[in-house]
């Protein structure tokens, strides 16, 4: 990885949207009622560099006065220095945004030296990644009207349904899904954000265990976050649950901490989380070292609607994940798809593909579009 060595032009000019999203998500430990996303644009010589993350949840009137200050840092240098800047002060600016902002930054250089972000990050795999079909709903009747929308639109390779700690709710859950998706066509996966044990030690691990195998014995094929566990509690919690894939996230956020704290066996895949990694490079460095345990990847998501999905979605394909999450959402995204010029990712049924000869991440926006659907913009 490059690390953006040789890149002097310096960042002209930022550009922040703050963009609203009204949209319901139910969550074991939770409701989203609306959430704030952040869209970071940096600017040099006409081209510009993309980046998105979530800035709060259920807060209109959340204010970005602290990433506007951090991001003013930045204006004037160079690609390279302001690079190393965000390297620096990883874990003292919010992680949220220095991941947003190392986005931006590999775009933008991209763009500038006209070659693709992937091959400035180091990833070289080009083949189409399976993007996941999530349902994220405790009402039975929208999860049967999700599914079978999914099936009908060739989008059911790979689905995730929100689970919730609650046996009987998350079999229901789980069966509704099994009839309409048999094993044989779907892979399904369930997130029940560590709700059969919200706190270390709260049950035992053969409780966690038990709820697991019966959730396999309807038809999950994968579990990510069962519970808050230990690092040997994750371990012997697959080992004893050979039937399902265990999928641990949390404990791989950040990934500059992950990274020395991950082992082998805590799961048959790994979840690279948007949002929550603080960096792309770390990611990326956390990502092979899931690999080389022999384990598979997805790329999950953070609800993200804007620049943040083409660009997970390109280095799913690049680090040659099982699956990503991080799709543009029918709804909440259909305004920011009116701003799009030019993406270098497309789906086709359940596949997400990756167009040729991009340089960055191949995203162009209209700056005037997007002036009208943000909530506020801000030039720096």
């Amino acid at each position: 990885m490059t690390m953006l060595k040789g890149f002097t032009q310096p960042i002209e000019r930022i550009h922040v949207y703050l963009m609203e999203v009204e949209a319901l998500r139910a969550f074991s430990f939770g409701t989203w009622r609306n959430r704030q996303h952040v869209f970071i644009c940096l600017e040099s010589n006409a081209h510009q560099g993309w980046g998105e993350n979530i800035v709060s949840v259920n807060n209109p009137d959340v204010p970005i006065d602290s990433w506007l200050a951090v991001l003013a840092q930045l204006k004037g240098r160079s690609l390279e220095d302001a690079l190393a800047m965000v390297r620096l002060n990883l874990g003292l600016w919010r992680d949220r945004l220095t991941e947003a902002i190392e986005m931006a930054l590999f775009d933008l250089a991209g763009k500038l030296g006209r070659v693709s972000a992937l091959q400035l990050l180091g990833l070289h795999k080009t083949n189409p990644v399976a993007g996941a079909w999530v349902i994220l709903s405790d009402d039975l009747a929208v999860v049967g009207s999700s599914i079978r929308h999914a099936i009908e639109t060739r989008q059911a390779e790979v689905v995730k349904v929100k689970l919730f700690g609650d046996l009987d709710l998350d079999q229901s859950i789980i069966k509704l899904v099994r009839r309409y998706a048999p094993k044989e066509n779907t892979f399904l996966l369930g997130d029940v954000n560590c709700g059969y044990c919200p706190k270390e030690f709260d049950v035992t691990i053969e409780e966690v265990e038990q709820a697991m195998h019966t959730l396999a014995s309807v038809g999950l094929d994968a579990c990510e976050d069962p519970g808050r566990l230990t690092i040997e509690g994750w371990v012997a919690l697959q080992a004893k649950c050979p039937e399902l894939a265990i999928i641990p996230d949390y404990p791989l956020r950040p990934a500059r901490l992950a990274n020395k704290t991950l082992c082998k066996g805590m799961g048959r895949f790994y979840n690279i989380h948007p949002g929550s990694m603080a960096s792309i490079i770390d990611a990326i460095e956390l990502a092979g070292k899931v690999q080389s345990f022999g384990a598979g990847l997805m790329i999950g998501d953070d609800s993200l609607i804007g620049p943040g999905c083409t660009i997970w979605q390109q280095i799913a394909i690049g680090l040659g994940a099982s699956w990503v999450e991080a799709v543009e959402k029918e709804n909440d995204s259909d305004r920011y798809k009116e701003a799009i010029q030019s993406s270098a990712t497309k789906q086709s049924g359940s596949f997400i593909e990756l167009k040729p000869n991009n340089h960055g991440f191949g995203l162009i926006l209209d700056l005037n579009m997007m002036e009208e659907i943000a909530s506020k913009s801000i030039t720096i």
